[in-house]
């Protein structure tokens, strides 16, 4: 599971990134915004995502958009505080078929910018906080999903971070880890033309970093 993360970075370094896969990143006014570093994300806060402008053409351009973390699905008609099933992960061997996140895998694939995030280890009342980086980058994303729901408290837009199985950087901490996409696997990911499921697998070995972080 990955129910909490951060991002440190500045803006135009994301900028920078799409700028070398040759994709255009817009943002509403035409203005980067002022983004206060964030080192704690957590469930239904509002945060990054970036996603096609089309969905079909994710070369056309990419838009900075914020969304509630902990995905609420298109079909739920009633108050966010009703849904409650836990969204803020979908599972990779499962996001194809599961309701929840059958559409939005299928049409609205997202990026997660991230710098961090953690993960638990030990008994409860005496756990250890742990906080994994990409070795030797300063950023990075999640893949990542996103849905909007017109709730009775109005329109919500929504996204979860995808899991897989721990790579062996991963598992002394836990058995699931993020999916985590490089710059070079962005543009294949947001095209619904390509086929995702290459993607969606561990980390490889030494290219995650953890190190004990303070609660």
């Amino acid at each position: 599971m990955c129910n909490r993360y951060g991002y440190l970075a500045p803006i135009t370094r994301l900028v920078d990134e799409f700028s070398e896969i040759r994709i255009p990143l817009l943002f509403k006014d035409g203005a980067i915004p002022n983004l206060e570093p964030r080192e704690h994300i957590r469930p239904t806060n509002k945060a990054p995502i970036i996603r096609p402008l089309d969905a079909n053409a994710p070369s056309a351009g990419v838009e900075w958009a914020e969304a509630r973390w902990w995905l609420i699905p298109f079909f739920h008609k009633g108050a966010v505080k009703d849904w409650r099933a836990m969204c803020t992960n979908a599972r990779a061997d499962s996001v194809a078929t599961k309701a929840v996140f059958r559409e939005p895998f299928r049409r609205r694939r997202c990026l997660v910018p991230a710098t961090h995030y953690f993960e638990w280890t030990g008994d409860a009342g005496a756990k250890t906080m742990w906080r994994f980086t990409r070795a030797g980058a300063d950023m990075f994303c999640f893949a990542g999903l996103w849905d909007v729901a017109h709730t009775t408290d109005g329109r919500i837009e929504s996204f979860t971070i995808l899991t897989t199985e721990a790579g062996p950087d991963s598992a002394p901490y836990h058995d699931r880890q993020p999916v985590i996409l490089d710059p070079a696997q962005w543009r294949a990911w947001l095209d619904l033309s390509a086929d995702p499921g290459p993607l969606l697998r561990p980390s490889e070995a030494g290219t995650i970093h953890a190190a004990r972080a303070d609660a």
